[in-house]
């Protein structure tokens, strides 16, 4: 198996779906997966170095495997057949190794949360390749950013809203809003205001 990394979170150009690009550890090969939006959040928040009060489903899977006294070793694409690839979760506990079949959206996720290795099968890699020449290309380099952010404006942005809805209830009650310095009102909606407005295609 070859040891592989995140690139990159960038957005399908056709279907507009998150893609996260795995990159082996010599720079050598690209490795495109399609993940849905809240997978994709899960992992840019951890690559961004978001903090939430609340551990997400991921976190909780992760805190009840300490709980076991259980560690997830690593993470591996195992297989991808018509368009669909395949992951299991290398977990060790007192009872010894087991093996979890899982997405390798959710394998990514963990192993991002943990450290652990994300390992690819080498089949895995010439029949994606295959994929490749039969159809889109990878994305290029310079269409993908060093450190992804789309998803993590998406959390942004749920929260901009639910203080756009605090702020017009305030104004229906009170008829104002608390008092601020100017300076510290116009920081608030400028970035209020910016988390609303869509994600641009640079972001992603």
């Amino acid at each position: 198996m070859i040891e592989m990394r995140i690139y990159g979170l960038t957005l399908d150009a056709q279907s507009k779906s998150p893609v996260v690009i795995l990159r082996d550890m010599d720079n050598d090969v690209m490795l495109p997966i399609w993940v849905g939006p809240m997978e994709a959040m899960a992992i840019s928040l951890v690559l961004n170095k978001e903090r939430l009060p609340r551990p997400l489903t991921h976190d909780l899977f992760l805190l009840t495997l300490r709980g076991l006294k259980a560690n997830l070793r690593r993470v591996e694409i195992i297989d991808y057949k018509d368009g669909v690839y395949y992951a299991a979760l290398v977990i060790y506990g007192q009872e010894g190794r087991i093996r979890v079949d899982c997405r390798p959206s959710d394998a990514i996720a963990l192993a991002v949360r943990m450290g652990a290795p994300i390992m690819v099968a080498a089949h895995v890699l010439q029949l994606a390749e295959q994929a490749q020449e039969q159809g889109e290309p990878l994305p290029q380099r310079d269409n993908i950013p060093p450190q992804p952010d789309a998803a993590t404006d998406l959390v942004r942005r749920a929260s901009a809203r639910k203080e756009a809805d605090l702020i017009s209830g305030m104004l229906l009650r009170y008829g104002s809003l608390p008092p601020a310095t100017p300076q510290e009102a116009d920081a608030r909606y400028q970035e209020l205001l910016r988390s609303l407005d869509p994600v641009s295609r640079n972001k992603m």
